[in-house]
């Protein structure tokens, strides 16, 4: 299963290899985020209850989790694809471990996440970024597990319903209301008292402010316990659910 893993996970990122340019086009929305739209929160960063001390230490942790969840979140796009190409169809037929290929299509949205992040983090650090290397490091692995999640869900979706007008349409349905209800573009604090108790039930808000805690080395945070414990819990059921559909759908 291991050396069946390594098979995918090799392939593809040869595949990526010959076409780095979609890795940095990723990159894209997230830099123009973080050159346009973090300097006006400048004007609010001295706002009573602004929960970082500058408008980038505020931003740049959420837009590495905004960046995870798209990545991850439209990887389903490129496993339509190998549908329509018939890769999958010709696997039938090969004695591929069907939990390896489930495993190296998950660890190659990953590591595509974890390249993008460190980017991004190496971008911010001009604007004003100031870091914790611990913190830093454990934010890796959490931005592991909600790249698992979302590409585990994201594949899960093709298999199903194996069309991407189908699949951006369900992907934006929920990706966009969790976003918003995450505190990534604006403290949550600032909004309604509905919309608060709303995001207390999203495990993004809670992943957007251990970010934040886990860069700036405030190791004690509450929200960091929340949000791995959630994202390891969302993280196996929903490579369960892939692992279930692949199998189903390569039979």
């Amino acid at each position: 299963m291991i050396r069946d893993a390594w098979l995918i996970l090799k392939h593809e990122l040869l595949v990526t290899a010959r076409e780095p340019f979609w890795i940095f086009f990723g990159l894209f929305q997230p830099v123009v985020y973080l050159l346009l739209f973090a300097p006006f929160l400048s004007g609010i960063a001295d706002a009573p209850g602004f929960p970082s001390e500058n408008s980038i230490q505020f931003f740049a942790p959420g837009l590495l989790m905004m960046n995870a969840l798209f990545q991850a979140g439209f990887a389903g796009f490129g496993l339509i694809e190998k549908l329509e190409t018939g890769f999958l169809e010709r696997l039938r037929v090969t004695p591929i471990d069907r939990l390896a290929l489930v495993l190296g299509f998950v660890l190659v949205s990953t590591i595509t996440v974890l390249v993008q992040s460190v980017l991004l983090v190496l971008a911010a650090l001009p604007f004003g970024l100031h870091i914790s290397l611990v913190g830093a490091l454990l934010l890796l692995v959490l931005l592991v597990l909600v790249a698992i999640t979302m590409g585990s869900i994201s594949y899960a979706l093709a298999l199903i319903v194996k069309d991407p007008g189908i699949l951006a349409g369900v992907t934006n349905f929920f990706i966009l209301p969790v976003l918003l209800l995450s505190g990534i573009m604006l403290p949550i604090a600032f909004g309604p008292p509905l919309l608060q108790w709303v995001a207390a039930v999203n495990p993004l808000y809670y992943a957007s402010d251990a970010a934040r805690a886990l860069l700036e080395g405030r190791l004690g945070d509450g929200s960091i316990p929340i949000a791995f414990a959630s994202f390891v819990v969302l993280a196996a059921l929903t490579l369960l659910w892939f692992i279930r559909t692949t199998r189903e759908a390569v039979a």
